[in-house]
């Protein structure tokens, strides 16, 4: 692959494909890349995948032909997946009436990873849940990793719902084994939305409480395992004081730190 691929543009990589999900194999292919992606093993099965899918849910896989199309020395390219994403169906979000779609895993492998695929897999889902009658589409990350909360709140748009300690329990997969799995849970609308549009980084206000980030969390706990532990606990105990004095997360700074707020609106809160 060319190493001077634009990191924001996925067209650049050649022929890239976004398969919904229906068959067996399709949900085997999903479970192999969380596999990957994830280093742990069978984190969602295919039967279960299966399962979902047959009752509504959604599943896509992420294909890129590798060689091209017409391939090398007259040999027709081949596809490998790269990508996949898995969501269950859900009730309607409190106040709502609608269908949610919760979208419990996408990724994509790590030597892809920053191409701007991601976002065509979320974008994807959003017009799949369009199409098939969902209000909502709601989903979880990490809240201490930065490129995930400008992922999800600045360039999606998508709005924090509430922080949740410790959401899964604990994991055992090699990105988060040992780690508390605190989350914040993030809402994006559908219905009555043409389509779905990022947000801006904001600035605090005198009254905003301001909870940070820290550069590379990722980093931190391979080289300072007590230190990314206490980022933990501070951001736990800050999130569940602001939620406890009710506000709510309204926007990223350029900074990377969340600002709250109170806010009026309560529609969809968990």
């Amino acid at each position: 692959m060319d190493k001077n691929v634009s990191a924001n543009d996925p067209r650049e990589l050649g022929q890239v494909e976004i398969q919904v999900a229906h068959t067996p194999a399709d949900s085997a292919a999903i479970s192999d890349l969380f596999d990957k992606v994830w280093d742990v093993k069978s984190m969602v099965s295919p039967e279960i995948m299966t399962a979902s899918l047959h009752n509504g849910g959604y599943g896509s896989v992420v294909y890129i032909c590798v060689n091209g199309v017409n391939g090398v020395d007259g040999k027709a390219g081949h596809r490998v997946v790269v990508g996949a994403a898995f969501a269950l169906v859900g009730k309607a979000l409190p106040g709502m009436s609608g269908p949610n779609l919760h979208s419990h895993a996408a990724g994509v492998l790590p030597e892809f990873a920053g191409k701007g695929i991601g976002e065509m897999i979320k974008r994807h889902q959003w017009h799949w849940a369009k199409e098939n009658g969902f209000e909502t589409i709601t989903w979880t990350f990490d809240p201490l990793v930065r490129r995930n909360a400008h992922f999800n709140l600045v360039k999606l748009g998508a709005r924090v719902l509430g922080y949740h300690q410790n959401f899964y329990g604990e994991l055992d997969d090699g990105i988060n084994a040992g780690e508390q799995s605190d989350r914040v849970l993030v809402r994006w609308d559908v219905a009555g939305v043409v389509a779905p549009l990022g947000n801006r980084f904001i600035d605090p206000t005198p009254n905003s409480i301001v909870i940070d980030t820290p550069a590379d969390i990722e980093q931190l706990r391979k080289t300072d395992r007590m230190q990314s532990d206490q980022w933990r606990d501070r951001q736990r105990a800050a999130f569940e004081s602001a939620q406890l004095a009710g506000l709510h997360v309204v926007g990223l700074t350029k900074n990377f730190s969340y600002v709250l707020n109170e806010q009026v609106e309560t529609k969809g809160a968990l």
